[in-house]
Parts: C-alpha cells; structure tokens; sequence
C-alpha cells in the first residue's frame, strides 16, 4: 500500500500504550505491525492491518470503522435530519440532539449516531460534559473530527463497502 510507513519498535511500544488507553484497544501488544499512513493534518494507525486510530494536533480519534471501540463510546444520538449536514463534516448543533447514552466530560470524544438506525455517523468532542449536555438547546455541543464520507473514512472504510 503507497504511503504507508512501518514503525520501527522504539517507536510502536509509546505508541501501542498510548492506544491502550482507548476502551476497547486493551488488548493491542507492542509486539503488532504499527503502520502510519499521512492524510491530510492526519496520520492514520494500523495494528496488524486494522485501521485503530489517527492522530491529529497531538490528540488520538478512534476510526469509525473499529465497532468495539465506538461500543464503548459515550454516544449522542441525532435526529435524521441532521445526518446529512453530520456525515458533510458539520459540527453537531443542540437542536439536532434527541438523546445521550454514557456518561462524559467535556473535550471527551463521543460517537454520534442517527435515530433511525443507530449507525454511526462520526466521532467528535464533546463540548460539554454530559451532566450539562442535555440542558444546551442552541449552538454547537460537538465538533466533528471524523465522519463517513472524509478522507479518513476513504482510507479505512471497509473493504466490503469498497
């Protein structure tokens, strides 16, 4: 694959405990093939060919596709209505909001979904921390880091949909 650079494993062990902090990544060893792939602002981390995480202005995102990560994710459901504007990389606005599942503090990562099928949608920063999120009824609540559709989402989506 073009673009892809193998870490060396003084660089993968940082790395790798660093992605185990993530719920649902425990388990990744610092024994795995840790790649990096540029996009953009981002770099996106493959485990043993998995895309796991990316990296972007020193913060780690969770790629959309790893399901038992977003399982575990705080996770703000929107209405069908905003799913477009969500999946065109908008940021989340409290009138589109119809419920929260999962407890969060604020600049905490949540997954956003849609109310119709559950699907997630993307995965952004939760601007406030879920004690006073419903209470919010204007303006932005979530800022979109990673949504189906954006150059991430072109490199990890998978294979299937293709």
């Amino acid at each position: 694959m073009p673009g892809r650079i193998i870490l060396k494993d003084r660089d993968v062990k940082p790395l790798v405990e660093e992605l185990n902090k993530i719920p649902g990544l425990e388990q990744l060893s610092h024994k795995s093939r840790v790649e990096t792939e540029l996009v953009k602002n981002s770099e996106v981390i493959f485990v043993d060919g998995n895309p796991v995480a990316f990296k972007r202005d020193g913060q780690l995102v969770t790629v959309l596709t790893n399901a038992i990560v977003l399982e575990k994710m705080p996770r703000v459901t929107v209405d069908m209505g905003a799913v477009p504007h969500v999946t065109g990389g908008a940021d989340v606005m409290a009138p589109g909001v119809r419920g929260v599942q999962g407890s969060f503090r604020e600049k905490e990562l949540v997954v956003v979904v849609d109310e119709k099928h559950g699907k997630s949608l993307a995965v952004g920063m939760s601007l406030y921390d879920s004690e006073r999120f419903s209470a919010v009824k204007k303006g932005k609540v979530i800022t979109n880091l990673h949504y189906v559709g954006d150059l991430i989402w072109e490199i990890v989506k998978p294979v299937a949909q293709r």
